[in-house]
This record gives C-alpha cells, structure tokens and sequence, in this order.
C-alpha cells in the first residue's frame, strides 16, 4: 500500500503542486489570523497594565441592582481616599475622576475622557508630565490621531451625549506624550487644578493605592477593606489588589481577539472549502488518468483496501506537506500584519508569538479539509477492475444523461433556500435570511454538474456564432463540456468566490443607501451656514468659499431671521434662527421631500431655548418675540434641525417675516457630494469660519462617517475573502494543467491537422474564460440576491430596504475574474502549444 502510494506521489507531484498550494493558503489564513488575533490580545493587555501601573490596590465601584439608588452620593469621594490613606501600608490613596469631553487640534475633532494624571505614570516619549492647569499629556497614538506634538494647543468642549457640541471650550498646552495607546479610548491627563476647569461633568473612576516598602497586595487589600467597613464606607465599592483587576479587565476585552480570531477561522474554513473543491477535482482526474496503472495492480494481486489505503496516504502526504508549507506561510503574513499594524496604527501593537492553538487548528484544518476531499476519488480509485487494464485508453464519449437524484435534491434545496430567505426578509429575521442563503448556495455547489457543463456548452456556441465557427471555440466548449464534473467542480470554486464577493459589495452599497435615505427623512439638508451674529461675515465671500468647494453640488438662500424663543412656563430663551421648512421645498439642496411642519407648530432643539436635552417641553407653547411682535407656536422637539435653527410651515415663516420687516437675516442651505470625506467637510467648515460664518455640518458629516465605515468594512471583508479567490484561480490553473495532461494525443493530432500554436494555446485560455464567465453571469445574479436578503433582514421592520448595485465595483469584479482567467490559463495555454505532433502520438 506504501508502495503504491509512493509510486503515485512520484508520477503525479506536477499534478498534486497546485492542489498543495491551495491548502497551504488555506492554512496560512487561520494561522495568520490567530497569531494576529493573539497579538491583538497581548496588545490589549499591555495597555491595561500600563493604565495601571504603578498602583498595588484599587478601589472601584460596583453596579448597584437597586434602581431607586440612582440619585444617591457616589461611594468613591475624596474622604474615602483620605480614609484609606490612613490605613497603616498605604504610602498613597488618590482618587481618579474623568469627563467625557469634545476635544479640538486643528480641523479635528473628536471625543475623549479628560482624566487626572494617576501617580507613577510620568514615563514620556517626548516633553514632561503637566505642571500647570493649563497643561495635559496624552499618549503616543492620541497624538497621532489629533496631529499634536509638545507645545501644540488642545481645545475642550462639552460633550452632551447625544451629538458632540462646538469646541469652544478652554485651551490646552500639550505638554508631553506618553508611550502607547489606551485600550479604552483617548484619554487626556491633566493636574487635579486642570481637570477642575475643564469642562463637563466630573465622575468618580476609582482610587489608587500605592503601597509602602514591604507591603503584601493581598494583606494591604484587606486591611483597607476592613478600614472601610469600620468607616461605614464600604457600600458600593470593591477592593482588589490591581493585578485582580488587570486579570478582569483583561478577561472583558479578550471577547474582541477571540472575535478576530473566530471571524478569521470563519473565512480560513471558507478557503479551505473552495480548497477542498480543487483537491478533489485533482484526485478525480488523477483517477480518472490512472485507470490503466491502477487496473494493473489490481491484476497483480493489489486488493480494492491497498488501493483505497495508498490514496487515502496520497492526501495525507499532501495535506501534511501543505499544511507545513501553509505554517510557515501564515508566521510570515502574520509577522508581516503586525509590523503594518505597528508602523501606521498602533506603534505599541505586541509582536506576534508563536501559539498552540495557531500550531494546531491550522493544520489539522489542513488535514482533514485533504483527506475528506480525497475521500470519494479513494472509494472510486478502488472500484477500478483488473479488466480495465486491457481496455483503451480513450476518453469515451460524453453520454447525455439527466442526473434525476442530484437534480432533485438541488431543485428541492433550492426552492427551500428561497422561500427561507423571502421568509427573512418579510419578518425581518437575520437567522432565516443566513440559513435561507446558506440552503440556495449549498443547492447551486450540487447542481453545478447538472446545469454548469450545458451553459458552458450553450455560451461556447454564443461566442463561437460572434466568431465565426472559430474552431479553438467550439473545441473548447466540447473539452469543458465533456468533461463536466471537472468542469463544474472548477466552476463551482469560482463560484463560491465570486457570489460571496457580490454579495458583499451589493449589501454594502445597499444597507448603506438604506441608511442614507432613512436618515436623509430627518436630516434633509447637509450643510447650513449663517451669518447672523458675525459682525465681520460678508455673504459675498461665504457665496465664494461655496462656490469654489469642489464638495458642494448646491446652494440655496433661505430666510431665516433670528428671533428669541422661550418655552412656554419657562425664564430661559435663545437667539434662534427661524426658517421656513417650505422654503427650499423645489430646490436640489434637499435630500428628501423636507422637514415636515404642521402650520402652528415650530421644531425646535430644546437647547437652543437653553433648556437642557432631555427637557419634556413637546406641546407646549412657544413665544416667538421679533419686531415688538408676540408669535405663539406649538413645540415639537427635534434634535434633527440645524443647530441653532427652528424650522415652521411656510404659512407661519410669512408672518414671522413681516414682523421682522424688510432686509430679513438669510441662511444658505447646500448640498454637499455623496463622496465627500469628513476632512473634505472639516476643512470647508474651516475656511466658514474663517470667513465670520457658522456652519452646521452635521448631517454630511454623519453621512460621510457612515460612507467611511462601510468602506473600510467592505475592505476587511473584501481583504478575508481574497484567500478564498486566489484558492479558486489556482484551482482553474490546475484543473486546466491537468486537462493538457490528459489531451497530449489530441492536442498532438490537433497539430498534425495544422493548429498552429496560437490556436492551441487560444483554446486554453477560451476554455478558461467560459468557467469564468459562467461563474460571473451565475455569482453576479446569486451574489446580488444575498446582498439584497442581508440588507431586508437586517433592517428594522419601519425601514424601508433598497437595492443599490454599485455597478462600477461589479465591472470591476468582472474585470478582475476574467484577468485572473487570463493568467490562470497562461502556463496551461504555454503547454498545450508546445505538444510536438510525433511526440505526443506516441505517447500512451
């Protein structure tokens, strides 16, 4: 059996090198991602210990269960740590607050938590800790995000929690950059005097204790908790030694890498199915090529065991040496990954370790993908009969017969499939939807030897009418149809690639647009700029920074004088602009049909009357008072409106410029391209200001946030997927390496009869290009249908789900699939032309 084996490894190492590629990338790809996945953890859980460096105990708060405990005193105060200061062992307490604030350098701005700096961490890469209330220090990868250096200017603002507020806060001097990044967002470290006056609400987070020389962790947490339980203050509070709490907060974010690690498995396994497609398409025409070789030992006195048993160690030899191939690939990506990752992202990002679980999954995922794919081709390999030995040679011809069994289970699986996914998406459920698509995509991998080899025949007919009868045409489309299971097992790797790739371009592009044109009903305008309250602004130059913007498609002008609004039963009122929701109801600035204002009623923010967000004034009243004129409206809160703008019915936005008499204060409204960036929008918002001009840039901001994620999901998801196309192409490569194999004597009689060459070598490729094509015209459809089931059934039942095909991101899948098509059939295309008319007559 070892020797049957060993003599087949021998004849066919050419015909298994493409088959061991393909594992070997599959394999690269879950090691790859768990040793990445493994970084990423180790990444996360150095930032947590250097947060808490330095501290030997800490005092944090626990969750309260009881409900009406909201508005008591938080249990973390500076007299607990003056307390547990006493404690004999603690040679420091101190207390650490922070306030989610809205943080400005430049054009940037974002979010971040503005915290006290803890004692013992002063470690700078570059300048010192702050000494100041007017200095901070941040970490090395929140100066990279904001662009800040020491001595830059950081602005704060507050942070309502539900949109970030204007940065128009006190101003900050960078005075050092601390190494590494923080695993819980940015943070900003200013004195105990500068977190006072920065602005937003103080929180408790917990205290810190530093023990003395000589102190055990575990006997100074006790001794502070039980001074805190004779103090009364041990309500609500948890004492651990810091590496107590390191190992829980570790545990918390582990849930992230194993995510990575899970998503990249997922995608590995993906690639290792399409793999499995190509070692089994292989083994079956090694077979089939062996049917003489085999009959022989069979004849010889080899038993249907030895022989099953010498295939069966075939795959394992080649699933053993891809996966060791595939090992040392996935070190290389992995180390390769990590470097990219701590070059441009995170400079602390940990190096890449080697792992049991990357050392193992990996390769036992190699394995067993191989041995199960050549597991039929074993069974088939021992069926063969000594008789066969004195049997020809020749490809017997294509019989046409319909395969009834395999066309019924993919006609019933498939109708299925179909019913579960229109099932998703009619009650909204993502679970029928996935197992709906999973049903239709397994049915298509079974039907593929019925319905792939007649439509590759029907288009080889298609294009050989366009050409002219061309002959390399019509034989290709006679090789690829013969030969149908090998055709559609190639077909069918490509397929998988190609319909999971649309799928994903056409669900993005369409959950996006779903979500444009939902938040496009409450958010009509993208840009709103004013004047009003600028006595520098000139409207002529705010016209001209509109005009020359390459992101502005439009402008309108709107009236929109401003006047004071106070609430009903209120003292508080606010300067607000107010506009008609009519005004621009024709006009191409608008994303949807508008604002929709009942007459009598005014939307309205509640903060631009200064009252708080969360103030419950819907229906009551609103006095607007302009030109010596009372207007009452009804209020209906909106945090939708351009800031600082309330919006009325046309009928009402009539009377209120009456009393604001002639020369009534305008805002323009523009609209900003689909396709700008939010740096695009920031600067635009920048030379705004610069001009004396406010400008709500909020809705095209969100709007373009949104474009950015998706694009950079569809990146990552694009980028796992790619193991699982190469897979594919290798698999076209070798499955028409191994047709060339098999057709020496037809392609030596081919040129006896005058093919030249190009004409061989076009054959190939034409051959080539009807899999791909057939693949494309099947995957686009199917791939089209997935992206439109995830975007219906994973949108809420009050969305209203819309099919967007990103046409120019098809095309280029298309082009893409026929170039790989291409090269794929470059080295087969090379062989089949260079088949010597006497040489391969004479081979048997």
């Amino acid at each position: 059996m070892i020797r049957i084996a060993w003599s087949n490894l021998r004849s066919a190492t050419g015909r298994l090198s493409a088959a061991m590629i393909a594992i070997a990338v599959s394999v690269a790809f879950i090691v790859a991602a768990l040793l990445f996945a493994q970084a990423f953890g180790d990444t996360l859980r150095n930032q947590v210990r250097a947060e808490w460096a330095g501290a030997d105990v800490a005092i944090t708060a626990t969750a309260s269960d009881d409900p009406t405990a909201a508005g008591e005193a938080p249990p973390l105060t500076k007299s607990t740590a003056e307390t547990v200061a006493d404690v004999d062992g603690v040679e420091h307490a101190q207390l650490t607050e922070s306030a989610y604030v809205a943080v400005g350098a430049g054009t940037t701005s974002v979010t971040g938590a503005a915290t006290n700096l803890p004692q013992g961490q002063t470690e700078t890469v570059d300048g010192s800790a702050p000494d100041s209330d007017d200095e901070l220090m941040l970490r090395e990868a929140d100066a990279k995000t904001l662009g800040v250096g020491v001595g830059d200017t950081i602005t704060l603002g507050e942070f309502d929690g539900q949109r970030q507020s204007s940065v128009d806060g006190p101003d900050f001097t960078v005075s050092g950059i601390m190494p590494g990044s923080s695993s819980a967002g940015m943070k900003l470290y200013l004195t105990e005097d500068g977190l006072a006056s920065s602005p937003g609400e103080l929180v408790p987070d917990s205290i810190r204790i530093v023990a003395a020389d000589g102190s055990d962790r575990s006997a100074l947490a006790e001794a502070v908790e039980s001074a805190l339980a004779d103090a009364g203050a041990d309500q609500g509070v948890s004492v651990r030694t810091v590496d107590q709490v390191v190992d829980e907060q570790i545990e918390s974010l582990s849930n992230t890498s194993d995510m990575l690690s899970t998503v990249g498995i997922a995608f590995g396994l993906l690639a290792a199915g399409v793999a499995a497609l190509v070692i089994s398409n292989t083994f079956n025409v090694l077979v089939a090529s062996r049917t003489r070789v085999l009959a022989l030992f069979r004849a010889i006195g080899a038993s249907r065991t030895q022989v099953r048993g010498a295939s069966v160690i075939e795959s394992l030899t080649l699933g053993v040496v891809g996966s060791v191939i595939g090992v040392g690939l996935g070190l290389l990506i992995g180390w390769g990954l990590s470097s990219v990752v701590g070059a441009l992202w995170m400079p602390e990002f940990a190096e890449i370790s080697p792992s049991v679980s990357a050392f193992v999954v990996g390769p036992v995922v190699g394995i067993l993908v191989t041995l199960a794919a050549g597991m039929v081709p074993a069974i088939r390999a021992s069926r063969v009969s000594p008789i066969e030995a004195l049997r020809p040679v020749d490809v017997p011809p294509a019989t046409p017969k319909v395969r009834w069994v395999r066309t019924t289970l993919s006609v019933l699986l498939g109708a299925t499939g179909i019913g579960l996914c229109l099932l998703g998406t009619s009650s909204h459920s993502v679970l029928m939807g996935i197992v709906g698509c999973f049903a239709l995509f397994v049915a298509l991998l079974i039907g593929a030897k019925v319905f792939v080899p007649p439509l590759v025949a029907l288009f080889a007919r298609i294009v050989g009418l366009i050409t002219r009868r061309s002959p390399a045409v019509k034989l290709a489309g006679r090789s690829a149809s013969t030969a149908g299971g090998r055709t559609a097992s190639t077909t069918g790797a490509l397929l998988i690639g190609i319909t999971l790739v649309t799928a994903v371009v056409v669900g993005s592009s369409s959950l996006q647009r779903t979500l444009e044109l939902a938040t496009a009903q409450d958010t009509p305008v993208d840009l709103v700029v004013s004047t009003a309250g600028h006595s520098g602004a000139d409207d002529a130059k705010v016209a001209s920074v509109l005009d020359d913007s390459p992101i502005v498609e439009d402008r309108v002008n709107v009236p929109a004088p401003t006047a004071k609004v106070s609430a009903g039963g209120t003292d508080d009122s606010g300067d607000v602009a107010i506009a008609s929701a009519e005004a621009a109801a024709d006009s191409p600035v608008l994303r949807s049909d508008g604002y929709d204002v009942d007459e009598g009623t005014i939307l309205i923010d509640p903060k631009s009357m200064g009252l708080d967000a969360d103030a419950d004034v819907d229906g009551t009243t609103a006095t607007i008072r302009l030109g010596g004129q009372d207007i009452d409206l009804t209020i209906e809160t909106s945090f939708a409106v351009p800031a600082g703008t309330a919006l009325v019915s046309g009928a009402d936005a009539e009377s209120i410029e009456a009393a604001a008499g002639g020369g009534a204060a305008e805002q323009t409204w523009a609209k900003i391209a689909d396709d700008a960036s939010s740096s695009q929008i920031e600067a635009l918002a920048s030379e705004l200001d610069a001009v004396d001009a406010s400008a709500d840039a909020s809705a095209a901001q969100t709007r373009a946030e949104f474009s950015s994620l998706f694009q950079v999901a569809l990146a990552v998801v694009l980028g796992l997927l790619a193991a699982a196309v190469v897979i594919a192409i290798i698999g076209v490569s070798n499955t028409l390496t191994l047709s060339v194999m098999d057709r020496r004597r037809e392609g030596a009689l081919l040129r006896a009869l005058g093919f030249t060459r190009a004409a061989m070598s076009r054959m190939i490729t034409i051959e080539s290009l009807l899999m791909t094509v057939i693949a494309l015209i099947v995957g686009g459809v199917v791939g089209t249908f997935f992206g439109w089931v995830g975007t219906a059934s994973i949108m809420p039942a009050a969305a209203n789900p819309v099919l967007s095909v990103p046409w120019a991101q098809i095309g280029l899948i298309g082009v893409a699939a026929v170039l790989a098509a291409f090269l794929a059939s470059a080295i087969p295309a090379r062989s089949m032309s260079r088949i010597v008319p006497a040489k391969g007559m004479s081979m048997e």
